[in-house]
């Protein structure tokens, strides 16, 4: 079975997240191993969740062999034929390209302002006041809450 190379992390947060992003897209985490240096694979604690090997033997791990050097944890995955192009990449989870964009805009959904029914005055512009005992865009006064001493 062949072999990838993921990615390259610097710290095993970086190496937990990216070992679920991989499990999201379809991955299974037997089949992730995260390759690094001896002296790094000794610091490590051993109840971590994720395959940890120092073996740089394989051909694909051939030019991320400073970066093993340098401590860093390299992300070696079994290909597997079960998961399509767009899973790779992580391109069939519906994401926006940006947070601000919906990637299925609803056409029945208006922005329009609140109808007149709601205010007290319609005059634009006005806040609206729920209670009519009140001015339009004053602030009601709470006797009973009154913080102000009577100032």
């Amino acid at each position: 079975m062949t072999h990838f190379v993921e990615g390259s992390y610097a710290s095993i947060k970086e190496a937990v997240q990216a070992t679920n992003a991989m499990v999201t897209r379809g991955y299974s985490r037997e089949d992730i191993t995260f390759v690094t240096s001896e002296s790094k694979h000794s610091e490590l604690s051993s109840d971590l969740d994720i395959n940890i090997s120092t073996d740089i033997s394989h051909e694909s791990l051939a030019s991320y062999k400073e970066d093993i050097e340098q401590g860093h944890l390299v992300a070696l995955v079994k290909e597997d034929p079960s998961i399509d192009n767009d899973q790779k990449t992580g391109a069939t989870n519906d994401e926006a390209d940006s947070p601000a964009e919906d990637p299925n805009p609803n056409s029945n959904l208006t922005t329009g302002t609140n109808s007149d029914t709601m205010r007290d005055n319609p005059t634009p512009g006005d806040v609206p006041v729920g209670d009519d005992d009140d001015a339009p865009g004053s602030v009601p006064i709470d006797e009973d809450h009154d913080l102000t001493n009577g100032l």
